[in-house]
């Protein structure tokens, strides 16, 4: 039975292991925190609870199938699909509900823009043929192993990419792609999914317009319990499964001998292992845990994604018009890019997220209240400096934009900067994505899965391929597993 040692607890990581322990292997993990979860950790304010990191749950089925691979020894994990994906404000006083049904979201769109939903929805048919044309190729397997692309298989995906009228927009770019929605207003919203990976849709590629598909195409669900829940399904499964956890234990070094991964160094203590699988961010990786070895320089230098500042508030106020997921957009979206990777700042006017995680799981606050999680798009490694200022200016935005005077309405706080995302996840200047997809190369410029350099050493979580976000760390805890299989068997 070969030995797997799993560095950091994120969702990559224990669905790595799962995965794992699984197929027969003795998996331990190894995490520098008191608890698992690595960004999707939890905390408790009073009579609040929090979900401190992602707060969207699309494509469950990655979750599901994970667990499945356990069989009896799975733990329970249930979940609910929501009948929206957002609410949206602009400070012009438009409103708009992402209805997942598209016959009520196509009404939606002619009352809110005054418009014929048509070119709406005909973009949204586009981001789903992208989405599927792509996905085998781009998204479920490795990049950087050579039977990906082997004529008969990347030609069955690529073959779709160049095919008359619907052609993929494999040259082109998100913002002036998404023109095509027909109103300047949608054509923001759907920029907004450059955020997912921390990009900016004035320079991203277009093909980034099939995460929308995620939403409005394959739908917006929700956990009962909150989003810890996946945590908590993963551990509880692992667990049962035999895998072992060390707590605390922060990993100083993978251990290497001639060419091959021996094991890792935590505590002082070496334990030794056939299998090591990074799910710490890869800078870390290569500058912390292997000093000795070359270090992929070029994908290590890439432009960062951005981070965030995070609000976790608790407020007394039924917030009628706010849902789950909640937008209020910018002024000038534009200038808020240029302010984030241009200028390195937060845009006088920034777009704020709020997330209300109790009206889905009415449990994490007392009746009438709101466990608000709020966040603004903030640049990797951003100085805290102005965190005052900044509170002040997204407290009155709020107040503007739907009319509650959040501030006199918070009972309790916690706060997170990017250097706390840096400290407490490892994560290179507190950046939520790795590198940013401001390229038409950026998919291929994240580190792979398999180190080519030293048998057994391998890399999931949201700094490799295939990226960050859930979906994409359960798929690249799925290809993770597929190349153990293949390259380093029982």
């Amino acid at each position: 039975m070969s030995a797997v040692a799993v560095i950091g607890s994120g969702v990559g990581g224990l669905a790595t292991a799962v995965r794992a322990a699984a197929a027969g292997r003795d998996v331990t993990v190894f995490e520098a925190a008191p608890e698992v979860g690595g960004k999707l950790r939890q905390l408790h304010l009073g009579d609040y609870r929090f979900d401190l990191g992602p707060s969207l749950f699309t494509w469950p089925e990655l979750l599901t199938e994970t667990l499945a691979r356990a069989g009896e020894k799975a733990a329970p994990f249930s979940y609910g699909k929501l009948d929206r994906s957002c609410h949206y404000f602009w400070p012009d006083g438009t409103r708009f509900t992402a209805w997942s049904d598209r016959e009520r979201l196509s009404e939606e769109i002619e009352r809110a823009f005054g418009m014929d939903p048509a070119p709406a929805l005909e973009h949204l048919d586009r981001s789903a043929e992208g989405f599927e044309a792509t996905r085998g190729l781009f998204l479920e397997q490795s990049l950087h192993e050579g039977s990906s692309w082997k004529p008969s298989k990347a030609l069955a995906h690529l073959g779709r990419a160049w095919r008359g009228r619907r052609a993929l927009p494999l040259t082109r770019q998100l913002n002036r792609w998404n023109a095509r929605t027909g109103h300047p207003k949608l054509q923001q919203l759907f920029n907004r999914y450059a955020t997912y990976n921390g990009s900016d849709p004035y320079r991203a590629p277009a093909m980034l317009h099939v995460i929308p598909h995620l939403e409005f195409g394959m739908g917006t669900f929700a956990p009962d319990g909150g989003m810890h829940a996946i945590v908590e399904a993963l551990h509880h499964t692992a667990l049962n499964l035999g895998v072992s956890f060390e707590l605390n234990s922060p990993v100083e070094r993978i251990l290497t001998s001639g060419g091959q991964v021996t094991g890792v160094e935590s505590g002082g203590r070496q334990h030794t292992a056939d299998i090591v699988v990074s799910g710490a961010d890869v800078t870390p990786t290569y500058r912390r845990l292997l000093p000795d070895q070359p270090a992929p320089e070029r994908i290590l230098s890439a432009e960062s994604s951005t981070s965030g500042v995070i609000f976790y508030w608790g407020v007394r106020h039924p917030a009628p018009d706010l849902h789950l997921h909640n937008i209020l957009w910018a002024e000038d979206y534009p200038a808020e890019f240029h302010a984030l990777f241009e200028a390195g700042t937060i845009a006088d006017d920034p777009t704020v997220y709020i997330n209300i995680g109790s009206r889905t799981s009415p449990s994490d606050a007392p009746e009438g209240a709101g466990n608000w999680f709020v966040m603004v798009n903030a640049p990797a490694g951003w100085e805290t400096a102005g965190l005052e200022d900044l509170r002040r200016r997204v407290q009155a935005k709020i107040h503007r934009m739907t009319g509650i005077d959040v501030a006199a309405c918070t009972e309790c706080e916690h706060v997170l900067t990017p250097d706390d995302i840096a400290s407490r996840t490892g994560s290179h200047l507190g950046a939520l994505y790795g590198p940013a997809s401001n390229k038409p190369t950026s998919a291929f410029l994240r580190h792979r899965n398999r180190d080519r350099r030293l048998r057994g050493l391998y890399f999931v979580g949201g700094s490799v391929h295939p990226g960050g976000g859930i979906p994409l760390c359960l798929l690249g805890a799925r290809i993770t597993s597929e190349l153990m299989d293949q390259h380093d068997p029982q």
